[in-house]
């Protein structure tokens, strides 16, 4: 028994080395990231979804541009107060410094299309994890337009049914997506 306790135990470790080994990834759903707009799910489905992930992190190195933008702006108006404020945002700085550079490394990543099978393992690896952050988030966002409609009537109740109706079609269209042969068969 205390064996396979050990055995167990050593084994948790080993798994939890490997994934503090593992590089971060980079694209959070947050501000500089949110959901994307739509999903046009047309064609073939690794293609589709390449292609929404592509927009999506383009988009959020923008936003992080304009936030580090911003950031140095404040940094600079902040460098002849309190000392607190700008040390603060020079914080905030070297955050977003580090975000773009990860988001940067993962849109090469999902740009490489080189046949190496490590480099394709990775890409859709990535774009796995995306499409799982992006699925839970539509899910959150549908279990609350439920609570909205439950706990409304009229004109919102009607409203918050359509976009949980619509939120829930998004979730369940990229669940089908990424059981596409297309995915499935992709980095073997």
């Amino acid at each position: 028994m205390f064996l396979s306790l050990r055995a167990a135990l050593a084994a948790a470790l080993v798994a939890g080395a490997i994934g503090l080994a593992a590089p971060a990834q980079a694209a959070k759903i947050g501000p500089y990231f949110p959901i994307p707009n739509g999903f046009n799910l047309t064609g073939i489905a690794r293609d589709s979804l390449l292609t929404i992930q592509s927009s999506w992190l383009k988009n959020g190195l923008d936003n992080l541009e304009k936030a580090k933008k911003e950031t140095e702006a404040a940094l600079e108006k902040a460098k002849g107060g309190a000392a607190d404020q700008a040390a603060a945002l020079e914080a905030k700085l070297k955050e977003v410094d580090k975000l773009i550079e990860d988001t940067k490394a993962e849109i090469a990543i999902a740009t490489d299309t080189s046949p190496d099978h490590a480099v394709q393992k990775e890409r859709k690896d990535k774009l796995l994890a995306n499409v799982n952050q992006w699925i839970n988030e539509l899910d959150r966002m549908a279990t609350e337009q439920m609570k909205i409609a439950i706990m409304s009537d009229g004109g919102v109740a009607m409203t918050a049914e359509k976009l949980n109706h619509q939120y829930s079609t998004f979730a369940d269209d990229l669940q089908k997506a990424k059981r596409d042969a297309s995915i499935e068969n992709w980095g073997k």
